[in-house]
């Protein structure tokens, strides 16, 4: 997703206009707050309006669900979505708006993931926006305090890979053997072979410390388009690659 000084370009050819004001709106746009399915059968259009000033950041989760399960009964009734321009497609318009703020960008990321094709490609995208957020999270920064190739909490250790061990349990006779392992994803220069999510997500002892934790309820993305059961696997899939962690999450 784009953005330039006047549009959001999102995925699949759809874009959206800023606006100034509600002076240059269409009569007939579609409040994105108070969305209503029955009217927009009788009319048969779909165009949206979004003023971040009416919106209310706590109802972020609860409107994009509502959007997407409009989205579908909309499909179904061979509704069309936008308004062709120029070879795109004009979801909407987006009134005070605030490039800079966080919140209303990740909303307008929900708008996003909510009009691909199918289900596959909501998921796969959100996967990849959000590793993105987590890498971005971290990258030049140092949350980790590397010095030497060893990470904080692997400081007083001889280990030099940190978070891609793994425990590897053997039986022996009445006793239980943990054996740690280096990740199998791990490449020869230290890098994630995975693209994995979940490894993504965990953060040590070392980083709670100091005040670093992600929370799938505190993700947008992830807290509004999967299920509890869903969110459990995205949360405990570590040492797993990408594509194996979206074929779970589609048969949930």
């Amino acid at each position: 997703m784009n953005s330039l000084k006047t549009t959001i370009n999102l995925d699949n050819n759809y874009y959206m206009k800023i606006l100034d004001n509600n002076n240059d709106l269409p009569l007939d746009v579609i409040n994105v707050e108070n969305i209503n399915i029955i009217n927009i059968i009788k009319k048969r259009y779909f165009l949206l309006k979004i003023d971040f000033d009416c919106l209310n950041k706590n109802l972020y989760k609860k409107i994009l669900k509502r959007l997407l399960f409009i989205k579908r009964i909309i499909l179904k009734n061979r509704i069309e979505i936008g308004v062709s321009e120029n070879s795109k497609k004009l979801l909407g318009y987006i009134i005070n708006y605030d490039k800079n703020n966080i919140e209303q960008n990740n909303f307008i990321l929900g708008i996003n993931s909510i009009f691909y094709d199918n289900r596959y490609q909501r998921y796969n995208n959100i996967y990849d926006t959000v590793c993105k957020y987590l890498d971005n999270h971290f990258y030049g920064k140092n949350l980790c305090d590397f010095k030497d190739s060893k990470c904080g909490e692997k400081r007083n250790t001889t280990s030099t890979i940190g978070c891609c061990h793994h425990y590897r349990n053997k039986l022996l006779g009445p006793l239980i053997s943990h054996n740690l392992t280096p990740c199998k994803y791990l490449t020869e220069n230290y890098t994630c072979g995975a693209q994995c999510i979940s490894c993504k997500l965990f953060t040590c002892d070392y980083l709670e410390k100091k005040g670093i934790k992600f929370k799938i309820k505190d993700i947008l993305l992830l807290d509004t388009f999967f299920n509890p059961i869903q969110k459990y696997f995205i949360k405990y899939m570590v040492f797993t690659p990408k594509e194996k962690i979206l074929k779970r999450l589609m048969i949930l």
